[in-house]
């Protein structure tokens, strides 16, 4: 390990550097603050030794010229200076150093010293790598989740899907698919696992896995049946009443909750079914009109009845779009001010429902950007919209 030590006096630096190197320390030695700063611009050493009094640039100027400037590791600071005051001290620890010794010092003293410096940079670079370990292990969740997310939306010639996703951290509880079930139905979902990180990305990952939309054994977007084709398609409130039965638990259990929106759309009757569990409210447009479809139960996860619960049903129109978004879009808010709100949305898809439908997700999260400041959101934003244009 490399220590750089600055100090004026000749005899003083000379004793320094012996006892460094008798340490096992591969030692650099300077004459005044201005020397150990160009030494230490040019290899950044892991511990520096100076003194206070120095020509050309003091001990309080260098330890805050290191501090102020970036570095591939932590520099651990000793000042070793005749200034053994306690204002003195507080003013060396203040400019940033780690650690400060009187002279005359002890020997031993300075040994003890440095072993603590060189305990806490290497427990720095052990943390460090660590820490790059864990990013990279969560990039490769990241990747691994957002390949889950359907790389081809349906384009058909009457209905055209539109999706955006936009995790808050390396992985997500935001998770949605978008599928065609056979030839008359699209299924399409949206999921908004309560917190963040890896846990909540573990929860909408097995959720995605439990609405594949392939006839299996662990599937329930579709039901066997003995006769041809040999399966119905199930739906969307008996979709949600068995994620409520399956999940009756999960806050008891380990403290969270999902929305859940489900859809199914008939492209060849122009309908839509829609369930709705405690999810961001789905806006239609409709010409110039942006209507909040309010309906449905609370989220799933807290065993809560839900009998009286029911789908919507929706005959399309010629030109209506339905979005359906998290609650990262509502919730984006300034340092200081409201949130975005979903009035705020149905404004902005008033005043933009002419655009191509993703030109229209693309502008509405520049717009939230905008609102809040700042290109990162606080929560997972995920957008799914279809346009019926048959």
């Amino acid at each position: 390990m490399k220590v750089l030590v600055a100090e004026d006096d000749r005899i003083s630096r000379a004793m320094l550097e012996r006892a460094l190197r008798g340490e096992g320390f591969d030692v650099v030695g300077a004459a005044d603050g201005e020397e150990a700063w160009e030494l230490f611009q040019q290899d950044p050493t892991n511990i520096v030794v100076t003194d206070w009094m120095m020509p050309k640039m003091d001990g309080l100027e260098l330890c805050r010229k290191i501090r102020s400037t970036p570095t591939p590791h932590y520099v651990y600071i000793i000042f070793v200076s005749a200034r053994g005051e306690k204002d003195s001290v507080v003013a060396g620890l203040e400019a940033g150093a780690d650690d400060y010794i009187t002279k005359p010092y002890d020997p031993a003293e300075l040994r003890v010293r440095l072993k603590a410096g060189r305990r806490i940079v290497e427990l720095e670079k052990r943390l460090k790598d660590q820490n790059e370990e864990l990013r990279r292990y969560l990039e490769a969740a990241a990747e691994a989740q957002q390949s889950l997310l359907p790389k081809d939306l349906p384009q058909l010639p009457q209905v055209k899907f539109s999706a955006k996703f936009i995790p808050s951290a390396f992985v997500s509880g935001d998770i949605y698919n978008v599928f065609r079930l056979d030839e008359d139905h699209i299924g399409f979902y949206q999921i908004d696992v309560s917190g963040h990180g890896v846990e909540a990305a573990f929860l909408s990952v097995a959720l995605y896995q439990r609405l594949s939309p392939h006839l299996h054994a662990q599937g329930i977007l579709k039901s066997p049946i003995p006769d041809p084709p040999y399966y119905r398609v199930t739906g969307p409130m008996e979709v949600v009443r068995t994620l409520d039965q399956e999940f009756q638990n999960l806050f008891e259990e380990q403290g969270r909750y999902f929305t859940f929106l489900y859809g199914l759309l008939n492209i060849r009757k122009g309908e839509v079914r829609l369930a709705r569990a405690g999810h961001t409210l789905p806006l239609l447009i409709r010409q110039e009109e942006v209507l909040a479809l309010d309906f449905g139960g609370p989220p799933l996860g807290f065993g809560i009845p839900r009998e009286g619960d029911g789908e919507f049903h929706l005959g399309l129109e010629e030109g209506d779009a339905l979005v359906v978004l998290s609650d990262g879009i509502l919730e984006a808010a300034p340092a200081e001010g409201d949130v975005f709100g979903i009035e705020r949305v149905k404004a902005f898809l008033e005043t933009h429902h002419h655009l191509p439908l993703p030109e229209i997700l693309d502008e509405l999260v520049a717009e939230v950007r905008e609102y809040q400041g700042g290109e990162v959101f606080s929560d997972d934003v995920s957008i799914v919209a279809f346009q019926w244009e048959p």
